[in-house]
């Protein structure tokens, strides 16, 4: 305890707090935690328990660090050891999480020393202090020098630990995340329409999701984001080399790929079924994540008549929406009149794509307004 707060100025943490006085219920509420762990806490209850209550809350455990203190007793054998009963012991909730191994003490007796507040014979009279040579030999006592008291610091492995934090937070910040949701990337071409998907995927399933639009190449997806969503429209041709890209830069990450604006079908020398076939062949052949043909316009408008802000009459009067029979002809709107919302709905794509994201039901969950919806069901 003394030790981290000795180093309170250079993590820039909130709050650290011991075992006993931590409130495990405001765990979740921080940006992010580490838990500092000397060998002999492995496996308390305490430590699962308070993991088991950030993931209540959290959707990942991008946000949360382990760190086994105190490593400077331990010898090579005995570190690995006490790194794989920490994972065993913890391996129903987070999947071979990162371990860090530091000395939060050598830290901070490096920093006393800085500081004027230590003296080389202190240290020399501190029988923990051991300093490695080239030969693997280890110095310490009255054998220690003067240049010895800066290596504490690299000893400790606590830098990188500094590191981490002003990286991450100022990472966490640029990449717009929610530490309390799953959190997707949404990157695209211009005039794919994915401002608009990211705004409809955030209404409706930003409970438990959150949606970011941004430039691939500014971010670390891996380090900040969960999955990512990459929206083209109809004119595949024109972005190939885009997804190219995307599938060599982001090997292993999760991906959904959203070909949107699939009501301009009608523009194509081609049948709506044969013109995404073909599309959905093309894409296949750089990437074998899933694929889904949206209408993000559609679904905008059925969200809009649930809601109360449209009308059927205005789908029948709007030029630009055309709905379609099992055999791609277009169908009477009037005659057609009470299952309009319906149409919009599945011919928008969005059941679908909304099911892959884990949300069982459609849009009716954000509907908020049960006379409206039953109007039109």
């Amino acid at each position: 305890m003394e030790s981290l707060q000795e180093l309170k100025p250079k993590l820039h943490y909130k709050e650290v707090v011991l075992e006993s006085e931590c409130d495990i219920e405001r765990l979740p509420s921080f940006d992010m935690i580490f838990f500092l762990l000397t060998p002999t806490q492995i496996g308390h209850k305490f430590f699962k328990k308070a993991v088991e209550e950030v993931f209540k809350v959290r959707k990942n455990s991008k946000t949360i660090f382990l760190a086994i203190d105190d490593c400077h007793r331990l010898d090579d054998e005995d570190v690995i050891k006490v790194t794989l009963e920490l994972k065993a012991s913890i391996k129903d909730i987070m999947k071979n999480p990162t371990v860090f191994k530091v000395s939060s003490y050598y830290a901070s007796l490096h920093h006393q020393f800085e500081r004027g507040q230590l003296t080389l014979e202190d240290l020399r009279r501190n029988r923990e202090v051991m300093v490695p040579t080239q030969d693997g030999d280890m110095i310490m006592g009255k054998k220690l020098q003067g240049d010895h008291p800066a290596m504490l610091l690299e000893l400790s492995k606590m830098e990188q630990l500094f590191e981490l934090v002003q990286q991450f937070s100022s990472g966490i910040r640029n990449a717009g995340i929610d530490v309390a949701k799953k959190n997707w990337l949404v990157v695209g071409p211009d005039r794919t329409g994915k401002s608009l998907l990211t705004n409809l995927l955030q209404q409706s399933v930003g409970e438990n999701n959150h949606f970011v639009e941004n430039d691939i190449a500014e971010v670390d997806l891996g380090k900040y984001y969960d999955g990512m969503f990459v929206i083209f429209d109809l004119e595949w041709d024109k972005y190939s080399s885009y997804l190219e890209k995307i599938c060599t830069s982001t090997v292993g990450s999760e991906k959904m790929i959203i070909v949107n604006k699939v009501d301009d079908f009608m523009f194509f020398d081609q049948s709506r079924d044969e013109l995404l076939k073909e599309i959905k062949t093309k894409i296949q052949s750089y990437t074998s994540d899933p694929i889904y043909f949206v209408s993000a316009s559609y679904y905008q408008q059925y969200i809009k008549l649930l809601q109360g802000e449209i009308t059927v009459d205005d789908i029948i009067a709007d030029p630009e929406i055309i709905l379609v029979d099992p055999l791609n002809f277009p169908i009477n709107k009037v005659r057609n009149k009470t299952e309009l919302s319906q149409l919009l709905l599945d011919q928008s794509g969005f059941i679908q794509l909304l099911q892959q994201i884990g949300v069982m039901d459609d849009a009716r969950e954000i509907c908020r307004d049960e006379e409206i919806f039953s109007e039109y069901f």
